[in-house]
């Protein structure tokens, strides 16, 4: 026995050697069929969990299934033009309005450690990046102008397994914080039947991100919000809107924060986070009560079209802390040391200003202005509070200053933001 033991079999093993490998291998597969089977088992469910999804998740595409990456493809810019002495801190905070910005990456020099003028911002959704691209492709920021389009690994033939768009549904942006889904749904309802209405949530901070989608009962009202509702002020923000690029499923959005545990204290950093939004400010349920009497308006008179917002509301919601004077001086040789210490003292008797800021118009932005006299210097008061920037209007508009008539009124604050952020006379009381 000891003798056969030792014979050595074609595979080079003794055949005592392969009598354990056999013993082995049955050993294994046994396990195989029991205890790794249920681990296994076990790996795959956690597999799954983590993939699912929140209930609160907006994000169409994704919920449907599309393929991330194609997803991907879709919500990536490429911005150009940009001002060397801006940061990918400085991009985000432009862009960050159209929609959540989940990158912002720009090629650097290894020399010098700077960035080379151009970049990539990618969103959280392809109507976010489409949106960013219809609107500041050719904006001036930090005195150049910004040239916007598709990365080179964009291509349409990728949307070809997306979900087709509904047509009744539109992607709502810049949608100040205290603006819950039920005001945001009460302020559009005025265009027709509003089936739904969800905004992308922050489950940490238990607030919405600024961004969302309105779906109506017909195409009609949708076409006629997306047109009359982009551009209109709200809560001193700028909404932005349009029709939606990728069709799936809405998600739960703020509502289904109810059915998810609560963030730990470390998660919240320890803010007492409220179980209910602020109020809405007062001018906002103005806006959906002014835009409901001119709709009733229109209909009693017999019109066919929706109107869009009347120009009284837009400038009751538009209340701004801004206000731009113009043709203070006539060129940028008039300007001295002392301009702004002056403008922060008149604008002081109408409230506390944080900020004035003296600003060189680009050729761009006279050209703009059509050369204008008093176009090339604008100077920005910003106030404490959109009261203060009222009666500063009222102050200084019409009013003479070294021989001449000064021009002044409110300023939307994003714009305000982007306009000034590389000017570098500012002066701060």
């Amino acid at each position: 026995g000891d003798v056969a033991a030792d014979v050595v079999l074609p595979n080079g093993l003794t055949q005592a050697q392969q009598d354990c490998l056999d013993r082995a291998l049955a050993y294994a597969r046994e396990l195989q069929q029991t205890v790794f089977k249920d681990i296994l088992e076990d790996e795959r469910q956690r597999s799954e969990e983590e993939r699912k999804l929140p209930a609160c998740t907006v994000n169409p595409g994704l919920v449907a299934g599309v393929d991330v990456r194609n997803l991907s493809v879709m919500s990536r810019l490429y911005v150009g033009s940009i001002n060397f002495e801006l940061t990918e801190e400085h991009i985000q905070r432009v862009f960050s309005e159209f929609g959540s910005v989940s990158s912002v990456s720009m090629a650097k020099d290894p020399a010098t450690g700077r960035h080379k003028g151009f970049g990539f911002v990618e969103y959280d959704v392809p109507e976010a990046a489409t949106l960013a691209m219809e609107a500041m492709n050719g904006v001036m920021v930090g005195g150049r102008q910004l040239k916007i389009g598709r990365p080179n690994n964009y291509n349409l033939a990728v949307t070809q397994g997306f979900p087709a768009p509904p047509s009744e549904r539109i992607y709502v942006a810049n949608v100040n914080e205290v603006i819950s889904e039920e005001v945001l749904r009460e302020i559009f309802a005025p265009f027709g039947e509003v089936k739904a209405c969800v905004l992308s949530a922050d489950v940490v901070t238990r607030k919405h991100r600024g961004w969302g989608f309105i779906e109506f009962a017909e195409p009609t009202p949708a076409n006629q919000a997306a047109v009359a509702m982009n551009g209109f002020s709200l809560g001193n923000l700028t909404l932005h809107v349009r029709k939606c690029v990728v069709g799936g499923p809405l998600g739960g959005g703020m509502a289904a924060l109810e059915s998810l545990p609560p963030p730990s204290s470390d998660a919240a950093t320890g803010s007492n986070i409220p179980q209910t939004g602020p109020r809405p400010p007062q001018q906002v349920i103005d806006v959906a009560a002014s835009i409901n009497m001119s709709i009733s308006e229109a209909a009693a008179a017999g019109s066919a079209t929706l109107p869009s917002a009347p120009q009284a509301i837009q400038k009751a919601a538009a209340a701004s802390p801004i206000v731009v004077l113009e043709n203070v001086v006539g060129g940028r040789s008039e300007v001295d040391d002392e301009l702004a210490a002056d403008m922060e003292g008149e604008g002081s008797k109408c409230g506390e200003v944080a900020k004035v800021v003296v600003h060189f118009a680009s050729e761009e932005e006279i050209r703009a202005a059509g050369g204008a006299e008093g176009s090339e210097v604008s100077i920005f008061l910003q106030f404490k509070d959109a009261e203060s920037a009222v009666r500063a209007v009222e102050l200084f508009d019409g009013r003479w200053f070294a021989g001449r008539q000064v021009a002044a009124s409110l300023f939307d604050f994003e714009r305000y933001r982007m306009v000034t952020s590389s000017d570098t006379m500012v002066f701060i009381p």
